[in-house]
């Protein structure tokens, strides 16, 4: 039976903690974090569900971090602000402390484990893989914790996060046929899920009402009509200005203006999260703001592209293409540098950050940047190459050779050739090259040659070092 909380409080609701958020808001605005962060709690004890504010209470957390705030502390341990025993007291008390300790992997647990007593499977996931991440990167990984964690997942029918953490679990015990067996006990229950999701057992049958379904349907549809963004815009825009400083309307708003994916709409969308930014602080519509940006960077630079490409001839159109390039990956780096300060332990974003680092040269940077991004499940193939590029670019041939092997082992299609394989593939026969295994770079070219032979100059490599030639230099990083 679950903990849940009781309908019959008269304190919590939809809506009834908002008070409180809008305080905290204000108050972490003006520096005062550790205030803030109990207003975010109050609020939460009303609206435990409202994933928009844990996510605020969490950047609020990161800021309070960022201007020197310690861990709290005290002579029998920190004082959490409620002393119930129920599963939502637990949760609040936990959430309280990591706000103190963004790290706090037990706090992380402790949420996680009454989010799903207490029914909430979006806060469980939300935080079960941010505890995962954290036992990931933590030099001393432990088994219980992934155990648990898919434990938590499966309970609440995530048997994919579940199966990742199982995964996890193997890595540090690889011979645990227990492990192994559950691993694919899982996959065989989140391959029954999405069977009952595709005959609509869970879904299109549980929905009588027909207007649901197709609103539904439209909301699902990648491919939207304009008539339906619009009137999800002007919707947005009607809820917008009745409560311009609500944060899950501003985002909502911003999306609507983002997916008429025109200038006009999104300078619209930079105005007002401008705006939004200054009055409240909440770093979420930074971020918001510098993806349109760089959104429409890339729009003007597919468009000098083609030019270029219809005339290669024309250098002012080349120059302004390389103009361009340059601004786009300056400011790319200026933005993941602020998200990795905001978001420490976010390694999708230390991966981004240490990409642009790399395109931009700054080689040392983006060493230790792509090093802890490796830890990241979703780019450890792409940090892992970017690494070994870094390291080849400061002449550290043997630790290339060793990251390139590496990436290539950890990549699933690595032995299929597709375009990746071959990209990952080629450097690591460019460092054989260079470190002077002339046997094995040739094995390596040959295969490339194999799967494609116009593939960069991996022909014209193989043919030197069959007939014996000076190897050439390793390609200039940035190719």
């Amino acid at each position: 039976m679950t903990d849940t909380p009781s309908t019959g409080n008269p304190i919590e609701g939809p809506g009834k903690g908002k008070v409180f958020f809008d305080r905290a808001r204000t108050v972490a605005a003006t520096g005062n974090f550790d205030y803030a962060i109990n207003l975010y709690i109050d609020g939460l004890n009303r609206e435990p569900a409202n994933m928009v504010e844990h996510q605020a209470l969490r950047e609020t957390a990161f800021r309070r971090k960022v201007a020197g705030g310690k861990a709290a502390s005290g002579l029998l341990g920190p004082k959490p602000p409620y002393k119930g025993k129920s599963s939502k007291d637990a949760l609040l008390n936990a959430e309280w402390i990591l706000a103190k300790d963004v790290g706090n992997r037990a706090a992380m647990m402790t949420i996680a484990r009454n989010a799903a007593l207490l029914d909430l499977p979006e806060l469980v996931v939300w935080i079960g893989i941010m505890a995962r991440e954290n036992n990931r990167t933590d030099k001393n990984q432990k088994l219980d914790i992934y155990i648990e964690l898919a434990d938590i997942f499966e309970k609440i029918g995530e048997f994919n996060e579940a199966s990742k953490c199982i995964q996890a679990a193997i890595g540090l015990k690889p011979n645990d046929m227990e492990l192994h067996s559950r691993a694919k006990d899982l996959a065989a229950q989140e391959t029954l899920k999405k069977g009952k999701y595709e005959k609509g057992e869970d879904f299109k049958e549980s929905i009588k009402d027909k207007e649901v379904t197709k609103q539904l349907l439209e909301e699902e549809n990648l491919n939207r009509s304009e008539e339906y963004r619009l009137k999800t815009l002007q919707q947005a825009k009607i809820d917008y200005e009745k409560n311009t400083k609500e944060v899950q309307v501003i985002s909502k708003y911003a999306k609507a203006l983002k997916d008429m994916d025109d200038e006009e709409h999104e300078n619209t969308a930079i105005e007002m999260l401008t705006k939004a930014y200054a009055e409240t602080k909440v770093y979420r519509f930074k971020v918001e703001l510098g993806d349109i940006r760089i959104k429409q960077f890339k729009r003007n630079l597919r468009m000098l592209k083609e030019a270029v490409q219809a005339d290669p001839k024309d250098a002012e159109t080349l120059k302004q293409y390389q103009q361009l390039h340059r601004e786009l990956l300056l400011f790319e780096l200026g933005e993941y540098r602020e998200r990795a300060e905001n978001f420490p332990t976010d390694m999708a974003i230390r991966y981004e950050y240490g990409a642009r680092l790399f395109e931009t040269r700054h080689y040392d940077e983006a060493i230790a940047a792509l090093q802890e991004a490796q830890n990241s499940p979703k780019h450890r193939v792409e940090a892992l190459h970017y690494l070994g590029r870094a390291f080849m670019a400061q002449k550290m041939v043997p630790e290339a050779l060793d990251t390139f092997k590496r990436s290539i082992d950890e990549y699933d299609l690595a032995p299929t050739g597709d375009r990746k394989s071959r990209e990952l593939h080629y450097w690591y026969g460019v460092a054989l090259q260079e470190n002077g295994s002339i046997p094995e770079a040739i094995d390596v070219f040959s295969k490339i040659v194999r799967w494609d032979i116009s593939y960069k100059d991996a022909r014209k490599r193989l043919n030197d070092l069959r007939a014996g030639a000076a190897a050439p230099p390793a390609p200039p990083a940035g190719t």
